[in-house]
């Protein structure tokens, strides 16, 4: 056989061998196609992912949930003050902030010992709203009554004088010898103080914390069911009280706003105020009607007001909170009380 033919036949097995391993590599039909010529949807492969972890899923869940509860607490982290709203003076006699639930005893300075001449400080009515006696329906009779508001009950109350403005820092430290307030300023209104430092002072002035009914009838304008002290209308609270929406973030001088109906400033807003009551949570189902002094021992004191942080709702008349009266911070401050019959001793 000439050799040219070998040579064609050789070519020829090579190609025939690579057009079979070419058509053995493409599908039988155009992908996609199916026999009939109709279009069929390609599969996606996606990776296979690990069962997901239930209890970390349940924990974010939970996250989400709103934490509520029937008579909110309040927020309890404190808040730097601006250094704008910072009294050189009152700084110099501020020692440095804590948190910790401790009383005057641990500043070094006694308060008997700051004092001087107790006498001399003994007060008369100055500065001071006589609250006439007469009765009320104590805590909130509306459907929106938070747990430690009910029942509303009748309360009935003797005259008794309470200040017409929240003791200032100037004050506080005229007596104590000591500032611990956040937001310094002689004249702004003192705040980061116990029960046991506020129940002193009032004490070493001649006077008392007001009771918690005191408190309340005071607020009420010895009986004004308004929802805030001063107003029932929320477009008006501003003018009446410092809150979150118009605080700036920060305790205010009081007496900037509007009082209520017998003169008093700051009665909602500005600082939580020390009571002098014992919270206890049955105690508004078995109050007595006349001058009810609250329980004669419990846990926690009971504040009134709200605060300068605060939403409208935790600044109505009617609202309480409790807390350990060795706590203090920013938003916590108070003023006095006066029995008519040593006013002026």
């Amino acid at each position: 056989m000439p050799a040219g033919r070998y040579l064609y036949i050789i070519a020829a097995t090579v190609i025939a061998l690579f057009l079979v391993s070419k058509c053995a590599e493409m599908p039988t039909q155009p992908s996609g196609i199916t026999g009939n010529g109709q279009k069929v949807e390609k599969p996606v492969l996606v990776p296979e992912s690990p069962e997901p972890d239930v209890t970390e899923t349940r924990k974010y869940e939970d996250e989400k949930k709103p934490f509520v509860l029937l008579t909110p607490l309040p927020e309890l982290k404190e808040v730097e003050p601006p250094l704008a709203k910072e009294d050189p003076e009152a700084l110099a006699h501020r020692p440095e902030p804590v948190l910790s639930t401790v009383g005057e005893e641990s500043s070094g300075v006694k308060l008997e010992e700051a004092a001087g001449d107790i006498s001399a400080r003994i007060s008369s009515t100055h500065g001071m709203v006589l609250v006439q006696e007469g009765c009320f329906v104590m805590g909130n009779h509306k459907e929106d009554a938070f747990e430690g508001e009910t029942p509303a009950h009748d309360v009935c109350l003797d005259d008794f004088y309470i200040d017409m403005k929240e003791v200032v820092q100037e004050d506080y430290m005229e007596v104590t010898g000591t500032n611990p307030a956040r937001f310094a300023g002689k004249a702004l209104s003192m705040e980061s103080v116990s029960w046991h430092s506020a129940s002193r002072y009032c004490s070493l002035v001649g006077k008392r914390l007001p009771t918690e009914a005191e408190w309340e009838f005071a607020a009420h304008a010895e009986g004004i069911d308004d929802m805030w002290a001063g107003t029932a209308v929320l477009s008006d609270l501003g003018s009446y009280a410092w809150m979150r929406s118009n605080s700036s973030g920060t305790v205010h001088m009081p007496g900037e706003l509007k009082p209520n109906a017998i003169g008093l400033y700051d009665m909602s807003g500005n600082v939580r105020e020390w009571v002098s009551d014992w919270y206890n949570e049955h105690y508004y189902a078995g109050s007595p009607v006349n001058d009810p002094r609250g329980p004669e021992k419990g846990v926690d004191k009971v504040l009134r007001g709200g605060a300068w942080d605060d939403l409208p709702r935790y600044l109505r008349v009617s609202y309480r909170v409790r807390l350990s009266p060795d706590f203090k911070n920013s938003r916590i401050g108070f003023r006095c009380a006066l029995d008519p019959e040593m006013a002026g001793r």
